[in-house]
């Protein structure tokens, strides 16, 4: 069994880079369960010596190779992360596609259609492609993203703050989706310090020094930009704090829900996210994201409650990666017979 991984080509580039964590996860697990797996090189690789093209992300750049790939008889596999909003648009083009008209969402759809298989996260997601991209069940296999116990519990991150305490985290990319300002309003007159990790695209600088501005004066936040997957004190801030939250008002699944669960971490959600389909997450405080009064109470109530090693044992068990590849290696052999 031979796979061609490829995705869309600015993957690599995105510092927030989920997308690229989770193919490169992917792949070193796969590979450590013996399957032959290789990067899609425009320049060396031949669509024809693969069995299976995995395509992962959802973009218009991969339609030409999809179609080359089916013209030797190979399967495709696609791997949406397909945000979960602006369905309206998706049906309107999707009617529209019916006409001569070239349009981004036209590819996109042609693209996902053109697949042999679809690997949704959540339960969510693949409900989602099957109304609007009007992808029959049976294409569509739900397989979640994977953690990793692998954070180092040294005290670097308080060297960083400059204090020894309890903490709130918050790990992503400063965007209004990501509702950063929502935790800001919701904490900003209480003792409570909260630790940022993430930066903003060049779009979302605006909302960034928002969020800065409203936190001016306030000594409980700490914004440390952007730090490296690999980072020790990314592994510190995650191993040592005492509560995560995520108020974004939608994500496709949300890696870094599992990387603060599997560390230990208290979680608070954003009520509305599709990882709360998986029963391990079942227990969490969850809030409305809109609701400042509601995020701050939810915080209050769970921040003096000690921790508990259930949910991270659970996500240990039902999200490694070694399930995760052997989840692929299933649908993989599947597909081939």
């Amino acid at each position: 069994m031979n796979i061609l991984i490829q995705s869309y080509n600015t993957c690599i580039q995105n510092k927030a880079g989920g997308v690229q964590h989770r193919i490169r996860k992917t792949v070193s697990a796969l590979k450590k369960k013996g399957i032959a797996v290789e990067y899609f090189n425009q320049f060396q690789s031949l669509v024809d010596s693969c069995d299976i093209l995995h395509v992962f992300g959802y973009t218009c750049e991969n339609l030409g190779l999809i179609r080359c790939a089916k013209a030797y008889g190979k399967k495709v596999v696609v791997s949406p992360v397909a945000p979960l909003i602006n369905g309206w648009k998706i049906d309107l083009y999707r009617m529209l596609s019916r006409f001569p008209i070239p349009t981004t969402y036209k590819v996109i759809i042609q693209s996902i259609q053109s697949a042999d298989l679809l690997i949704a996260e959540t339960k969510k997601e693949a409900e989602f492609l099957k109304k609007h991209y009007r992808v029959s069940a049976e294409k569509i296999k739900i397989i979640p993203n994977g953690a990793e116990e692998n954070f180092s519990a040294d005290d670097s991150i308080y060297d960083t703050i400059g204090k020894k305490c309890k903490y709130i985290l918050h790990v992503g990319r400063f965007d209004k989706n990501k509702n950063q300002l929502n935790i800001i309003k919701a904490l900003k007159d209480t003792d409570i310090d909260v630790v940022f990790i993430g930066g903003a695209s060049h779009m979302d600088m605006k909302y960034f020094d928002r969020c800065k501005k409203e936190a001016a004066g306030c000594t409980n936040f700490h914004f440390l930009g952007w730090l490296d997957a690999d980072s020790e004190l990314l592994k510190s801030a995650y191993a040592n704090a005492d509560t995560f939250v995520m108020p974004s008002y939608y994500e496709t699944f949300g890696l870094v829900i599992l990387e603060a669960g599997i560390a230990g971490a208290k979680l608070v959600l954003s009520k509305t996210l599709p990882i709360l389909d998986y029963d391990a997450f079942k227990d969490c405080k969850t809030f409305n994201p809109a609701s400042i009064t509601e995020l701050h109470d939810c915080i209050m109530k769970i921040f003096d409650q000690p921790k508990s090693v259930d949910l991270a044992n659970q996500i240990k068990q039902d999200f490694s990666w070694d399930v995760v590849a052997q989840k692929h290696i299933e649908c993989y052999e599947e597909l081939l017979g």
